[in-house]
């Protein structure tokens, strides 16, 4: 039996307001959603992420005018490959990325159990990634996907 990848948001759920929403995402809805989010900055979003919370990100960013690196991030929504469009209200769950490379990003989503923005919202935190995972006897994926 395969499973499918996937990331957890570590039992926060995704909408603060509502305790019982989802509180882990397919990767490849994670990825379709990527497919469609602006590779450079625009209103609402994709807004300037500068990492305050020293996230080990996976991609580079890019120097922000303060000398500093800077991403993008861009909402996610748990539970489908469409993706997010400013008429909805968002929650907590972003995509951060490099300027320019919408398709590499990493995971993260707000978590005020590691404390609270200047604006009230809670840290960033990278959700984890789950790889596949085969029925035992079988063969497994590694994070890239490619078969071990």
């Amino acid at each position: 039996m395969l499973t499918s990848y996937q990331y957890d948001f570590n039992g926060v759920p995704y909408d603060e307001k509502d305790p019982g929403s989802q509180t882990w995402m397919y990767a490849r809805d994670a990825r379709a959603q990527q497919t469609n989010a602006p590779a450079h900055k625009a209103r609402p979003y994709p807004s300037n992420f500068n990492n305050g919370e020293k996230l080990p990100l996976s991609t580079p960013g890019v120097p922000g005018p303060k000398g500093n690196q800077q991403w993008l991030h861009y909402p996610l929504v748990p539970g489908r490959a469409a993706a997010w469009v400013p008429t909805e209200r968002r929650g907590g769950v972003r995509s951060f990325y490099t300027v320019g490379q919408p398709n590499d990003f990493d995971v993260g989503y707000h978590d005020k159990a590691t404390g609270t923005s200047a604006g009230g919202s809670g840290n960033f935190v990278l959700a984890d990634y789950h790889p596949s995972v085969r029925a035992s006897g079988t063969a497994g994926a590694s994070a890239s996907g490619q078969h071990i």
